[in-house]
């Protein structure tokens, strides 16, 4: 935003204004900076250099600060903070810089005046800002306290808010308020308000220091009072001179959360008759009357607020909302996803680069034809390509076997589609009314720009066969980096869905990255369970949220124990306990690395073992397919010795190429029962292969 607030310094009449990168370098003396301090909507900082030097290690950085004059800047009865900014500085890391600066400043006022000041990092009566490039080192007094993003109204925020100061740079680049008279500002997803009270203000010529308690220099000793104060009252003037302007700001949000938060802002920032904000879902945004005029809207992009695999289907539809509601209008959008923003399906004829914090991101001007789209059928440029046909005529004949079934089988959960059109590389899933589409790994010979239509194919399609809205469809692409697995407290709870099986219930969560947490695969396999489990005791290995345990007690196992590294699984494999009225006594829930635990614990003996090892399990760091193979050997064949004399190991694995012959274990008999343990669902892709193993000798196979 370099140029942008070199442009506002400009017309704030600022003097020798000069671009630098990450700021703007402007002004002659202490009332261009006051000038700033009261009138920049989108600067951050206001520093003053006081000194500038070469520093090749620590002590030269303490030397050079201390030979400052600082009892021109303050004395021990204020208090200061000191800020670093700046990278590879060889006098130090950060902390130690920050460090070594207070000590200097310090040092040097308790030798001039016998005492020290004290440190106060929220309100210092003086902010010293030290800027750090190399050996290069610049000490500033900081004259824009807390930062000028902060307004100085305490506003209430939602999750995920945009600064202020961004928010002004993206206005100016829309061309706002230089059009406010002539055409309305809307925001259809306006969270807390910022857009429109920056716009608003923006309009009514209000300076945004004027809110603020104070400036930051009002303790140094360099402050010129009689100047603020005079500035302050020219700003007063010029925003009385501009309160009867007429223009019109507006916002809309579907959360009520959101408006409520917004409402409060708008009437602290003084504006309560003139931005108007109201509760409406995005796919019944209806432009202002006035209009047409100009869309800016900050939609969720999947860094904070939202996933990104999932986010497609939002701004799908805020294209056909653009395309529909708002013929004529001028759309700015700003995302820090390329990917999201490419969803929209309207053409940007232009995009500006811009950072929201560390995200480098994207501001979209997307002009709107003004020819309307006329009726409510599904408009062209959001239809299925044609290529689809196959995906729609699989998935039809998929549901014409499988719902009959489901309904016989009192199922609710269950695979409609697994790749079975090739470029479709996708599973569909259905979870009691809701669908999950996992895609799979993506081939690297297939462009990322196939994979993206083929995948929004996907989701036209369910929509439009199952009946279902986009909201009750969950998206995990393969084009994107599975975070790694969280653990308690990570995922949302409000983001669970209570299922039914075979008269037991689970806990699922279709927005997981990693795992629903109920395997449909292994729907055979925990019914063998509970009906094998009875006075038994049954160990879980990997048991994620313990299905298979929840089985077995339903089942009368005597006891069982699930081993899982992650307590988060842990901690919802004893909701499905309590989800299914079964008491915890003598169900264990330890959370352990599974070869460690082996390792501790292979004197136990247990009637029923399941070993059903992730996909992508390794007993050592790094290992070919040969020697991978070979380690689950060694696994099965450790856990085998945990068996009773007429116990049973199951051992389950997803992964390709495996194979397990009574050859590769000897004193224990191997049968594999894959067939029998593979559900209609799976037949046409069966990814699971189930074995069952004893003791040699021990009969029962």
């Amino acid at each position: 935003t370099e140029e942008v607030l070199a442009e506002e310094l400009r017309e704030l009449g600022i003097p020798v204004v000069s671009k630098r990168s990450g700021g703007v370098a402007f002004g002659t003396g202490l009332t261009e900076a006051y000038r700033v301090c009261l009138w920049s909507r989108i600067a951050s900082r206001v520093l003053l250099p006081i000194h500038t030097f070469q520093a090749h290690d620590a002590e030269a950085l303490y030397a050079e600060v201390r030979s400052i004059d600082w009892p021109q800047h303050l004395g021990s009865d204020n208090t200061l903070a000191v800020d670093v900014a700046g990278k590879n500085a060889a006098s130090g890391p950060t902390h130690f810089v920050t460090l070594k600066t207070k000590d200097a400043i310090v040092d040097s006022i308790r030798n001039h005046e016998g005492s020290r000041p004290n440190i106060d990092t929220r309100q210092p009566d003086v902010r010293i800002n030290v800027h750090v490039r190399a050996n290069t080192v610049t000490v500033n007094i900081d004259l824009s306290g807390r930062g000028l993003h902060r307004r100085g109204i305490d506003r209430t925020r939602t999750e995920a808010p945009l600064k202020e100061n961004l928010a002004a740079a993206i206005l100016r680049l829309a061309g706002w308020p230089a059009q406010a008279a002539s055409c309305p500002l809307f925001d259809p997803m306006c969270g807390s308000g910022t857009f429109l009270i920056e716009a608003a203000w923006m309009a009514l010529d209000v300076a945004p220091g004027l809110t603020r308690m104070r400036v930051s220099g009002h303790g140094w000793r360099g402050h010129d009072a009689l100047r603020w104060k005079r500035l302050q009252e020219e700003a007063r003037d010029r925003t009385l001179a501009a309160a009867g302007r007429t223009f019109s700001v507006s916002g809309a949000d579907s959360s009520k959360v959101a408006i409520s938060a917004a409402r409060e802002n708008i009437q602290r920032a003084g504006l309560d008759s003139r931005v108007q904000v109201e509760v409406r879902a995005l796919r019944t945004a209806t432009s202002p009357p006035t209009g047409p005029g100009i869309i800016v809207t900050n939609p969720p992009y999947g860094e904070r607020l939202g996933d990104s695999a999932e986010l497609g289907q939002l701004y799908e539809l805020l294209g056909d909302v653009l395309k529909r509601r708002f013929p004529g209008w001028r759309a700015w959008v700003f995302t820090g996803n390329p990917a999201l923003a490419k969803r929209i399906g309207l053409r940007p004829s232009l995009r500006h680069v811009l950072f929201n914090g560390p995200i480098e991101s994207r501001l979209l001007d997307i002009p709107i034809s003004a020819r309307q789209v006329q009726g409510d059928s599904v408009p062209s440029w959001r239809r299925a390509s044609a290529e689809s046909k196959a995906l729609a005529t699989r998935l039809r004949k998929n549901l014409r076997r499988l719902r009959p079934w489901a309904r016989r089988k009192q199922v609710t959960c269950y695979r409609l589609y697994d790749a079975d059109v090739p470029q479709y590389n996708v599973a569909i899933d259905w979870y009691d009314g809701s669908v999950r589409v996992e895609e799979h790994p993506r081939p690297r010979k297939v462009p990322h720009a196939d994979a993206d239509r083929h995948l929004r194919d996907t989701l036209l399609v369910v929509s439009e066969l199952l009946k279902l809205d986009t909201s009750a469809i969950v998206v995990r692409s393969g084009g994107w980096q599975r975070p790694v697995q969280p653990e308690a407290g990570s995922m949302n709870d409000h983001d669970a869905k209570i299922v039914e099986e075979w008269g037991s219930r689970f806990e699922v969560n279709l927005q997981d990255p990693w795992n629903t947490g109920l395997d449909l695969e292994h729907r055979l396999l925990r019914r063998r369970i509970r009906e094998q489990s009875a006075r038994g005791d049954f160990l879980n290995l990997f048991g994620g949220t313990c299905t298979a345990s929840v089985a077995a007690a339903l089942g009368g196992a005597r006891s069982s124990t699930s081993v899982d590294r992650s307590s988060r699984r842990l901690t919802q494999g004893r909701r499905n306990f309590t989800l299914n009225k079964l008491t915890i006594t003598g169900h264990h829930f330890t959370r352990s690395d599974v070869c460690r635990w082996l390792t501790l614990n292979g004197h136990r003996r247990y009637d029923l073992i399941l070993l059903a090892p992730p996909g992508d399990f390794r007993t050592q760091a790094t290992s070919t397919d040969v020697e991978r193979q070979q380690g689950h050997v060694n696994l099965i064949r450790q856990v085998g010795g945990m068996l009773k004399i007429s116990g049973e190991l199951l051992f389950a694995s997803t992964q390709k190429g495996f194979d397990l012959t009574s050859a590769q274990l000897d004193k224990f008999v191997v049968k594999e029962i894959t067939h029998e343990l593979t559900s209609a669902d799976f037949e046409r892709r069966p990814r699971l292969r189930v074995w069952s193993i004893h003791r040699n000798g021990a009969g029962g196979v």
